[in-house]
């Protein structure tokens, strides 16, 4: 399976809500030892997870032109894959899993449903909560600490949902994954 994580190139976007695909993958690939390699146009992790095999991505582009990156990357290596994005309308603390959907205004999700023709691909959207200001604007931002906080624990469960979706399958890790509320648990505990 394919895990591209979404987000925008460069170190001033690196540690942004709009980059919470990258940052997804990129505890991911550090959970399981993992360094990426770059290629021209993404950079790749590759590592197993319950025995499959799992290809992390973030491809070298801006957000919302991402759609020909995944196009391009899904025709060399044609495999079943999952998108990861930030989403402001989940609040912060809570993720989800889909099978499939609308691009919800995401606009990194609408141009690989545009490349690709289709939205019949799993998703994981990873709540960043609703903005205060202009949303461009506040996607754009660094996550404060205590943001930070319970974005680790968002990960880390994304992370274990991950795992329940390479052994036991989709509707299990959906079923876990979307049961997620980091606000419901003690984080000084």
């Amino acid at each position: 399976m394919i895990i591209f994580g979404l987000g925008n190139p460069g170190l001033k976007y690196r540690l942004t809500r709009h980059n919470a695909g990258h940052i997804f993958i990129d505890r991911l690939a550090k959970v399981r030892k993992k360094r990426y390699s770059r290629k021209s146009h993404y950079s790749i992790a590759r590592c197993r997870l319950r025995g499959k095999e799992f290809l992390l991505i973030k491809p070298k582009c801006w957000m919302n032109e991402c759609g020909s990156a995944v196009a391009e990357i899904l025709s060399e290596v044609n495999r079943e894959f999952l998108v990861v994005l930030d989403d402001i309308y989940l609040p912060l603390g809570r993720i989800r899993l889909r099978s499939k959907g609308s691009d919800g205004g995401h606009l990194g999700l609408r141009s690989i449903i545009s490349a690709l023709g289709r939205s019949d691909f799993p998703r994981l959207r990873i709540g960043i909560g609703s903005p205060e200001v202009d949303a461009a604007d506040y996607v754009l931002e660094r996550f404060n600490d205590d943001e930070r906080k319970v974005l680790n624990e968002v990960l880390k469960h994304g992370i274990r949902g991950i795992g329940i979706l390479a052994g036991g399958g989709f509707v299990n890790a959906q079923n876990y994954i979307n049961s997620i509320n980091i606000k419901d648990l003690d984080l000084n505990g």
